[in-house]
């Protein structure tokens, strides 16, 4: 396993790659940082940034602060502000899916009570709940054939998976996908392969799982034990690029392990 930069992050989350670049959130710092080719540039925003996606227009789309933001050379615009924000929850993870609405959570931050909830950015840019009664709302991911979505709230230490309706946005029919109990640490963040099996950091774990139903198919384990969350990678997307915490010594940079499963690309933000 590799060092990716030695740079060394408060809280990287949220990686993704698009075409040449590898793209991470420093949460707490605010910052969106991008490594190309050895050189890495970081981008700071006025509040915590959870979680960024590609744009269609160009540049990215960031949820921060009460907001969604668009990053484009260097700008930072306001795309939609939520209104009514619960003062005891911050923004988590978050994804687009295949028709370009963006899902994000949002999660207590004292990480003890359901007060967090699951929304999505329709592409009429109105925000819409679609589940509550979460703690700390995690990884997102959809099968590839866009039928099952699955989700962590990562205190439960189970990953769900529901029904999904992708020319309506909607979820239902929530099932436990498998329980990680066993494991130590919680589930966090996690990304799908070309084969159909999903990757879940585990924050407190040391390791990232290869996951199926009901089973624990490959393991690995990283230097840090605050693994955050994982992406695919490079040209041929065979690389697995890990996000981790500045909680000991070789928390809070990025690794990288070559894997011979190819993983799929990130969707893109319609707005």
């Amino acid at each position: 396993m590799k060092k990716v930069t030695e740079f060394k992050g408060k809280l990287f989350e949220g990686p993704i790659w698009v075409k040449d670049t590898l793209y991470f959130v420093d949460i707490t710092r605010g910052e969106i940082h991008s490594i190309k080719e050895n050189q890495h540039e970081v981008i700071r925003l006025n509040s915590y940034v959870s979680s960024i996606q590609p744009r269609k227009k160009g540049g990215l789309i960031a949820t921060s602060g009460k907001g969604f933001y668009i990053i484009e050379n260097n700008m930072v615009n306001l795309l939609y502000k939520v209104e009514n924000w619960d003062e005891r929850n911050r923004f988590n993870d978050g994804k687009c899916d295949a028709m370009g609405r963006y899902w994000v959570g949002t999660m207590n931050l004292e990480e003890k009570y359901p007060t967090g909830a699951l929304y999505v950015l329709d592409l009429n840019i109105k925000l819409r709940k679609v589940l509550d009664g979460v703690t700390i709302s995690n990884g997102l991911a959809w099968s590839l054939d866009n039928k099952k979505f699955y989700y962590i709230d990562s205190p439960t230490k189970k990953i769900y998976v529901f029904d999904f309706d992708l020319m309506k946005g909607e979820i239902s029919n929530r099932n436990t996908l498998i329980d990680l109990s066993s494991y130590p640490g919680v589930p966090d963040g996690m990304t799908i392969d070309s084969e159909g099996m999903l990757w879940v950091a585990l924050y407190g774990g040391g390791r990232v799982l290869r996951v199926t139903e009901g089973r624990v198919l490959e393991e690995i384990k990283v230097p840090a034990s605050h693994v955050t969350s994982v992406t695919f990678g490079d040209s041929d997307l065979k690389t697995l690029y890990i996000t981790t915490a500045n909680e000991e010594e070789n928390g809070g940079y990025i690794y990288s392990e070559r894997v011979g499963i190819k993983g799929v690309e990130t969707y893109y933000c319609e707005f």
